[in-house]
């Protein structure tokens, strides 16, 4: 059987545990995340909702779009650091599949800057009586492109058995990875999963302004992007290689545990969301399915990072075996940065 062509680790040692840069890695994960949902969830919902064009719509359109531009903002900013312990704990793989799907990668950056130019477009409209719910739409679909080329770099790293494959079908990296049956339930997934989350936030911001058709909206944005989690969630699910599939099927290690109690926290905010979004319901019906949806989302970072490591670890890569010598100059300085000006 011909080795797989896996890049060499980095003949320099890590400079912290590995346990260290991954608690790093998912924690500005989670923030980039969360910003991503604000940004280009909004972006979703708002566009929709300028596309209806009733009064209550167009009165939403108004108050959360100014917001939308600065989450995007942050959302590229925050993305910095995740990509960067990325790269540090999981290089060969992640430099690898970026060189073999280079030009969809590379897109990316046009992508983004022209759903970046469209989405001001449209913010700047939300004040006018000319609300232009096109370009909205447009830039919001850019921005979900993005997610797409994202999607694609990560599926393929988790894929060596592909990577010659690959290379042999397009040397010149024209190709996306379709060769993986994760990628589209992935990215349907993941798409979902941000409208949920901005649902969820547009819910918050509506009970805490006290602003009624805001918490009705958001929420039915959540109750229907979960509820196809049923039928995109279960399709990757199933398409996972054998052995992450047995492990998260299993019912006792760490990532079956993870996926059940994170579908068992979205579930019941589902549930109780139901009566939260009818007309005239209380605001604090809001934050039951508030917490329990955030919870499920932290529940899924964490399983999409253990789902990383038991993916590679059926070709013999563990993270947590990677040398390391901990740089405290370099980890002193990088503190500093967190400091208040």
């Amino acid at each position: 059987m011909t080795p797989l062509p896996l890049p060499a680790p980095d003949p320099l040692p890590l400079p912290m545990a590995p346990a260290a840069l991954k608690a790093l890695l998912l924690l500005t994960f989670t923030l980039h995340l969360m910003a991503v949902n604000l940004g280009v969830g909004g972006s979703v919902i708002t566009a929709l909702h300028a596309l209806r064009g009733t009064p209550r719509d167009r009165d939403l359109v108004r108050r959360i779009a100014p917001m939308l531009p600065s989450a995007v903002t942050f959302a590229i900013t925050l993305g910095v650091a995740p990509l960067l312990f990325l790269q540090l704990t999981y290089g060969p793989f992640f430099y690898t599949a970026s060189v073999l799907t280079a030009v969809p990668w590379l897109a990316m950056i046009f992508l983004l800057m022209a759903g970046y130019t469209l989405l001001y477009r449209f913010t700047g409209s939300a004040g006018s009586e000319r609300l232009h719910a096109a370009s909205g739409i447009a830039g919001a679909l850019l921005l979900l492109a993005v997610g797409l080329m994202l999607v694609n770099v990560t599926t393929l790293s988790l894929r060596p058995d592909l990577w010659a494959a690959h290379a042999a079908a397009s040397p010149h990296g024209l190709r996306m990875n379709t060769a993986d049956p994760t990628l589209w339930p992935r990215y349907l997934h993941m798409a979902a999963g941000i409208l949920a989350v901005a649902g969820l936030l547009l819910a918050g911001w509506g009970a805490w302004r006290d602003h009624a058709f805001a918490r009705m909206a958001g929420l039915r944005w959540f109750i229907g992007a979960t509820a196809s989690q049923a039928a995109w969630g279960t399709w990757l699910l199933v398409k996972q290689p054998k052995p992450v599939l047995d492990l998260l099927l299993d019912g006792m290690s760490a990532p079956s545990l993870t996926l059940w109690l994170g579908v068992a926290c979205g579930a019941l905010a589902l549930f109780m969301a139901i009566p939260a979004s009818q007309e005239g319901s209380s605001a604090r019906a809001v934050w039951g399915p508030f917490g329990l949806g955030l919870a499920s989302t932290l529940g899924m970072i964490v399983l999409r990072d253990q789902a990383r490591d038991a993916s590679l670890a059926a070709f013999g890569f563990h993270p947590g075996a990677l040398p390391h010598r901990t740089d405290w100059l370099s980890l002193g300085v990088f503190g500093l940065t967190f400091l208040p000006p």
